[in-house]
């Protein structure tokens, strides 16, 4: 096989859409072999683009999901008699446990943070010629920590034992330190003697586990801090009065456990289910006196949920929780932990691979939107001659704007009808570079995915109202329109109800239809193909699924065009070529 046709073998761990590797595909000098994706709408919009191969998502022998926890790279690239030298690895594991916008503490140890280990099992069980995972800029933050953990064999907790540490770190100085994590801060300093019982025992459950029921109890939580006592009926709230008597039979079917001794636990599952009750009754009249009786039941809930999380993630513990303080109490325990990143850069380095990490910026590599993203590449270090590697430079010093995107498509209504999929695209008139890029490769006249949502007349009114001052977004909107739906307008994100500016890149592209954004000219929401335009997906990429599921997998993709620049650096540290570069599409 000559140079020029030689493909590398391409692995897509946390593939979503497809964004990543298509960029790499674009190249013309890779082939994907397999892809990891447990979202059921995003495999079936990746499996549509690429030739319909179901074949391509790899899945444990004995499950239907691609779930990465399971998978054996080793046992795949041996069935699947791939060479590791011509192979490439890429991924984005889920970001929500390092982004500023996750500021809901449902765990004390984020789950998402936990898939950056298993990449990392990935790329040690595959050693791949070179790889590249990406993450959103928070990712490389001192407050972004992985904890020492027990070792198990054969398990992603091998990959953050001590004994794991010591070996990538050589004879340097530990880069663990020990730590502390509050497990719970209250001012219920009559419970301290209970708290003290409750971290002794070995193994404690929960009065709530559910995320369903987790989520719901924030819900009447957040309802008994307004004014108007909280009492949902059958008439205004029949699926919220359903779902407290869900919370009520779990409540009631509680095991004790350990702690069936324990009186004030029973005392505080009583109170818990009196006050849910009286609240699903209508009987309701002081929301303080509701908000109070929930407390102590939330509090040691978390404190439950907290312990139980340690011990399921065989966090090691270095002695039992202590409680600490009189007119407020915590609770917290020691453990030992280490900067996510400082682990990445040593893990890869025992591996034997030249990196270079950093935050890059869409907008430098022809996508039409200000989006900043945190990146890792790495080559094996016997592939290259320099001595270190570096990030490509910027290529244009000429942003492309929303105007250049998705300015043709103002002319064509977007349908609401997410079956009504292919469109007739009647534009005429001379395009843009960007525009002339995005239809290249479709052979019809049509296009795909030109749909938005439906609005209801309330966000109808303020698209109109937005539209008519020439505002920006929420904050634009007149007070009447602001407080009708939300208690507190003044803490409203500058996000919602966003209205594109046509001379400008776009701010960063997240599900566009639950922060409602606005197009440019019109009263009316962003269309599924002109948020994909501002993410750099040509027109040719279909996407499947739920209205929702399309603008949440658009949301969460990795732009086209900047993974295609990160791959033409990639080829060029192996000494290959793109097909065609990429700053010769926009000349």
């Amino acid at each position: 096989m000559n140079s020029s046709e030689k493909k590398y073998k391409l692995i897509d761990l946390f593939a979503g859409a497809g964004g990543l590797s298509n960029g790499f595909q674009q190249t013309g000098k890779f082939e994907i072999v397999g892809a990891v994706e447990i979202n059921k709408e995003a495999i079936e919009t990746y499996i549509y683009n690429h030739r319909s191969d179901k074949s391509l998502i790899i899945k444990p022998s004995d499950s239907e999901d691609s779930d990465i926890s399971k998978i054996d790279f080793k046992q795949f690239m041996i069935e699947k008699g791939i060479d590791p030298s011509e192979t490439v690895v890429i991924g984005g594991p889920p970001c929500q446990g390092f982004s500023n916008a996750n500021r809901q503490k449902n765990y004390l140890i984020s789950g998402n943070n936990q898939l950056v280990k298993e990449y990392a099992r990935a790329i040690d069980e595959v050693r791949p010629v070179a790889f590249l995972m990406e993450n959103v800029k928070t990712m490389n933050s001192a407050t972004h920590k992985f904890f020492v953990t027990k070792h198990v064999d054969d398990s992603i907790y091998a990959y953050s034992s001590e004994q794991h540490l010591q070996k990538i770190n050589g004879d340097e100085d530990p880069f663990w330190k020990e730590d502390e994590l509050i497990l719970l801060e209250t001012d219920k300093v009559g419970y301290k003697d209970l708290i003290n019982r409750i971290v002794e025992k070995r193994q404690v459950t929960p009065f709530i586990t559910n995320e369903f029921e987790l989520s719901r109890i924030r819900s009447v939580v957040r309802k008994l801090k307004k004014t108007k006592p909280y009492n949902p009926t059958l008439d205004n709230g029949k699926k919220e009065l359903f779902e407290i008597k869900q919370i009520i039979s779990s409540l009631l079917d509680y095991d004790f456990g350990e702690l069936n001794t324990e009186e004030k636990m029973k005392d505080i599952r009583k109170t818990a289910i009196d006050t849910f009750n009286e609240i699903a009754n209508g009987s309701n009249t002081d929301n303080g006196k509701m908000l109070n009786n929930l407390q102590g039941f939330i509090e040691i809930n978390q404190l439950l949920r907290y312990l139980k999380e340690i011990e399921d993630e065989n966090i090691v513990k270095l002695g039992i929780p202590e409680v600490v303080g009189d007119r407020r109490l915590k609770v917290v325990v020691k453990v030992k932990s280490y900067n996510i990143v400082v682990y990445l850069k040593k893990f890869f380095a025992h591996l034997d691979y030249k990196i270079t990490l950093d935050t890059a910026n869409s907008n430098h590599y022809f996508v039409p939107q200000r989006r900043q993203r945190f990146i890792i590449l790495g080559v094996k270090s016997n592939k290259i001659e320099c001595a270190e590697i570096e990030f490509p430079e910027r290529y244009t010093d000429k942003d492309f704007t929303v105007e250049d995107a998705i300015g043709d498509l103002e002319y064509i209504d977007a349908t609401k009808n997410v079956e009504d999929n292919g469109l007739v695209y009647n534009v005429e008139f001379k395009k843009t570079k960007m525009q002339n890029y995005y239809r290249s490769g479709i052979r019809e006249n049509v296009i795909y995915n030109h749909i938005n949502t439906d609005s209801e007349q309330l966000s109808k009114q303020r698209f109109e109202e937005i539209k008519k001052k020439g505002g920006k977004n929420f904050h634009s909107l007149s007070t009447e329109l602001q407080e009708v739906s939300y208690s507190d307008a003044s803490r409203t994100q500058n996000t919602i109800y966003l209205r594109l500016d046509y001379d400008s890149p776009s701010p960063t592209v997240i599900n566009v239809r639950k922060s409602m954004w606005q197009h440019p000219t019109k009263a009316v929401a962003l269309s599924i193909r002109e948020a994909a335009r501002l993410q750099s997906f040509k027109d040719n990429y279909v996407f499947k699924g739920s209205k929702d599921k399309q603008y949440q997998q658009i949301g969460n993709a990795v732009p086209p065009l900047m993974a295609r620049a990160m791959a033409e650096q990639i080829l060029y540290y192996l000494g290959e070529a793109p097909k065609k570069y990429l700053k010769d599409e926009f000349n």
